[in-house]
């Protein structure tokens, strides 16, 4: 294997009382007498809300259009403060909470169906009489991007009655619970922990554990407790698969995927022009990094548990304490923009950072904007002190920030579409590995953070996108099938989204099929996923664009674009900074980035490569912790 730099960090990581959120601050408990008062306000001024518009809203002048939009603002902040606060408990502890999150969500439901006719009656006001009371009304005219937004789904609005069932319903949501509870309570037997490992601690394994034989056993555990619950995950993504084809019914779309890329305002044609972009580019990427990699390690090919990773952090590499971690991030937000590193630092300062890794606590990382209009955002990760980790932090911070400077658009412009959501979080990243980069002590040090960036912009960019083509294979073969798909199915599409991003550099074997059950998001959030490929292939350009000094007003620009919530679109980033995300030519500049820091990182670790090893030979006789 190649030599590993020493660490530049001496500080015990672990000896760190890492943040968690304090939502007693929020309120003292679920259905304390606060909690009570505001969810009885909120239910009041959703039936005063009904009383006195429903059947109307075609009447209202400018003004009172503009007030009713007002009030409906004022409670969908006050919704999100409660259903954040639930939601935020439940990830903190599922076990502990998860029952009150689920008897909210049925408090909460039919109230918010009782809302369901304001949209529906302003998307019948004729064209020219909106824009009148527009031009009549200063205030009504500030909600002009969330209006254009509402009526562009006039021919994919279902009747009213429609709406009002399918949101008391709400039938994805009970598979989405029982698919994280299940998650949460799976345990994963490994020599090294009694009672087994939860599934984000059997992850951090796979992905980051030294020892080559503990990354084994952890992967065969691993399959091991997925192929037993295959069953369940396939009856999940059927039910999720069957539910929306029904929706996509009532609401005029024609393919699955169609409703998300409506949603994120962006073309299909451009979602496939990303798609065909980085599946052409799996050669010139993944397959040349994986096989890259395997030299390093003197292979002549990985394991599927080698995918990860880093071949220059040895044993002992100390971890990255959280000071540390608070330092370089900051650093790095202060370098651009001292305004946005004045609003990093209140996640810090103010307690809006759960990183604590916990028994019951949710994996993963986000940041929550439920209450930024309220309170503020909520950032959510397990740190456990990886340089990847610190790339985490700085990503949800990212998104944090945008969040946060978004908050005063209002409930109804706040939420960004998913393909500019990420912006933020991955350009944070860039700043951040830049001025890691800028830093590094020696070739050995540079060496090592671009291979750790090379393979999270991989993971970010290929990885996103077979998932994506994961699930187009999936709701195709439904689609055509017109009937659920076996465990065995799943996992078949599962090997050959996954197998044609890896290449020969990565064999698959059938024991990998039922690992498809435990991405979240193809859950949670049917066709999100390819808008972190989006994001990054995105943010790759803007942040050329920035190095290279073309827009002279780039960071007064940039944060206008944050602070714009979802009232940013492709127009407007063609306008600001010259980028047009139609243009299939803008893709392949994205990918180009990726392309070059590989050259870079080839050319840095030719001195190093052994001769190749048969990867199949006796494994290390290393004992187990």
């Amino acid at each position: 294997m190649a030599s590993r730099p020493k660490s530049a960090f001496t500080v015990s990581a672990a000896a760190e009382v890492l943040p968690r959120w304090d939502m007693s601050k929020i309120y003292p408990a679920y259905n304390s007498p606060e909690f009570e008062a505001d969810f009885k306000k909120m239910s009041d001024s959703i039936a005063a809300f009904a009383a006195d518009y429903e059947g109307k809203v075609a009447t209202l002048d400018g003004e009172a259009l503009a007030d009713a939009m007002d009030r409906q603002d004022d409670i969908g902040a006050l919704a999100g403060r409660l259903g954040t606060y639930v939601g935020l408990l439940k990830v903190q502890d599922n076990k502990a909470h998860g029952a009150n999150a689920a008897a909210y969500s049925n408090r909460s439901r039919p109230l918010f169906s009782a809302l369901a006719f304001f949209d529906d009656e302003i998307k019948k006001i004729p064209e020219d009489e909106l824009e009148a009371r527009m031009a009549a009304s200063p205030r009504l005219k500030a909600y002009e991007p969330s209006l254009e937004n509402t009526r562009r789904g006039i021919p994919h609005t279902p009747p009213l009655d429609v709406q009002r069932y399918s949101g008391q319903l709400a039938a994805t949501s009970d598979w989405t619970k029982a698919f994280e509870d299940r998650l949460v309570e799976l345990r994963f037997p490994m020599r090294g922990k009694k009672g087994g490992y939860t599934e984000e601690e059997i992850l951090k394994v796979m992905a980051e554990d030294k020892n080559p034989e503990r990354r084994k056993q952890a992967t065969q555990s691993f399959q091991k407790v997925m192929k037993e619950n295959a069953w369940f995950f396939a009856n999940v993504h059927n039910a999720i698969m069957r539910m929306g084809s029904v929706s996509r019914k009532w609401s005029n779309f024609d393919q699955p995927w169609d409703g998300r890329h409506f949603s994120n305002n962006i073309k299909p044609e451009a979602v496939e022009a990303l798609k065909s972009s980085v599946k052409a580019a799996y050669p010139r990427i993944s397959h040349r990094f994986y096989g890259l990699k395997a030299q390093l390690m003197g292979q002549d090919h990985l394991n599927i548990y080698d995918r990860n990773i880093n071949v220059f952090e040895g044993e002992d590499s100390a971890k990255i304490p959280w000071s540390e971690a608070k330092k370089i991030v900051l650093d790095s937000f202060n370098a651009f923009s001292p305004e946005m590193g004045a609003i990093a630092q209140k996640f810090f300062d103010e307690g809006w950072i759960d990183a604590a890794p916990g028994p019951n606590k949710q994996g993963g990382a986000f940041s929550s904007s439920g209450m930024a209009q309220t309170d503020h955002p909520h950032v959510m990760m397990n740190y456990r002190g990886s340089m990847r980790d610190v790339a985490t932090l700085a990503h949800e911070l990212g998104h944090g920030v945008h969040q946060y400077l978004a908050a005063p658009k209002g409930d109804r412009q706040v939420y960004t579409p998913l393909t500019f959501a990420e912006t933020a979080s991955v350009f944070a990243e860039m700043m951040t590995f830049k001025a890691l980069l800028k830093r590094a002590p020696d070739d050995e040090a540079r060496r090592k953070m671009l291979f750790e960036k090379t393979n999270d912009m991989i993971n970010t960019v290929v990885r996103q996108i077979s998932f994506y083509d994961f699930e187009c294979r999936n709701n195709t073969m439904f689609k055509e099938k017109g009937a659920p798909l076996t465990p065995e199915e799943f996992g078949q599409n599962w090997l050959d989204a996954l197998g044609e991003s890896y290449g020969e550099a990565i064999p698959l074997e059938p024991e990998y099929g039922p690992v498809f059950g435990y991405i979240p998001h193809l859950v949670k959030t049917p066709f999100y996923v390819y808008a972190y490929a989006f994001g990054d292939c995105l943010v790759n350009t803007l942040y050329q664009t920035y190095e290279e000094g073309n827009v002279s007003d780039f960071k007064e620009k940039y944060t206008a674009m944050l602070e714009a919530g979802g009232t940013y679109n492709a127009d407007k980033l063609k306008a600001d900074f010259g980028l047009d995300i139609n243009d299939p030519q803008f893709w392949d500049r994205g990918i180009k980035v990726i392309e070059n820091l590989l050259d870079e990182l080839e050319v840095m670790c030719a001195p190093l490569l052994t001769p190749v090893m048969d990867v199949n030979g006796p494994a290390p006789d290393v004992p187990l912790a």
